[in-house]
């Protein structure tokens, strides 16, 4: 489980000691003749951005996620990594399009479109944007990438065309964000943009909702109705503050803002697992 993660030297992934030469090596190929084959190809034409797709999407995988997360989305020490569904984009380019850091962005192409988290970072070349393919319907509401790719496919290797596509970006126009710890994992959630992630003794989960909400409602179909409940509203703030108690265990904690919540998500998780017998450990819960 991450063994390698944040080993700058690298290694082989479970290299036996007695196996020290990487494949072909020795020269050898898996053909009959042992001779490696090379295989004329017709490029095809590359993709051309537009007015309506200016920008040429890019895809990929992170360090710590393996193709759709069926088993490293299991993994709480995995899920710290990239914890959300995420489009890198250069500063110059989110400020031409308005959008912050940590906005959540609908990114469309002229098959389809995700919402995911922004990423604004130097790392990215300009005019190109990166969104990585792990996430499924399993873990995000909408951030499916193979949605936003042409379903063309190399003739030989059957590989889909998954790295050159003309995009475009816009910032989703949420009024409410919310992030919550969950003991269990709800059925559904009632939010245009959700995410979760794996954390040591239950689930992150990150929100944004294009309008308003019966917020107590809302927190019940998260965090349940069996147990005490600990609540602060500021109306004229949007502010809004939600935690649940089965006896001394917290089931769960939700806060939603007007803007991205300004939680420590590594604290937060935390919660889940400690004992919180008195009154005023309930309370920091639901100050954050």
């Amino acid at each position: 489980e991450g063994e390698m993660a944040g080993r700058p030297e690298g290694g082989a992934w479970r290299q036996p000691e007695d196996k020290s030469t990487r494949f072909f090596a020795n020269g050898n190929f898996y053909t009959p003749d042992r001779k490696a084959r090379f295989i004329a190809i017709r490029p095809a034409a590359q993709t051309r951005t537009s007015l309506d797709y200016p920008l040429v999407l890019n895809t990929g995988r992170v360090r710590d996620h393996w193709h759709t997360m069926t088993r490293t989305g299991k993994s709480p020490r995995l899920s710290q990594h990239m914890a959300e569904p995420f489009v890198e984009i250069h500063p110059a380019d989110a400020q031409h399009y308005g959008i912050g850091d940590a906005d959540i962005v609908r990114v469309s192409t002229a098959h389809g479109e995700v919402l995911v988290r922004a990423l604004v970072t130097v790392r990215q070349r300009q005019g190109s944007v990166f969104v990585p393919m792990h996430w499924t319907d399993q873990f995000s509401a909408r951030a499916r990438v193979d949605a936003l790719v042409a379903p063309r496919t190399d003739a030989i290797s059957g590989q889909p065309a998954s790295k050159n596509v003309a995009a475009r970006i816009e910032r989703f126009a949420a009024t409410a964000f919310g992030f919550a710890v969950l003991a269990e994992r709800p059925a559904s959630i009632d939010a245009e943009y959700w995410s979760f992630a794996r954390c040591p003794t239950g689930w992150r989960l990150e929100i944004a909702l294009r309008s308003g909400r019966d917020w107590t409602g809302f927190a019940a179909s998260l965090l349940g109705l069996e147990g005490e409940t600990l609540a602060y509203h500021d109306i004229a703030g949007g502010h809004h503050r939600f935690a649940r108690f089965a006896g001394s265990r917290l089931v769960g904690a939700l806060y939603l803002a007007p803007t991205p919540v300004a939680v420590s998500r590594g604290w937060a998780a935390e919660q889940l697992g400690a004992d919180h017998a008195g009154r005023q450990a309930r309370l920091a819960i639901v100050a954050g």
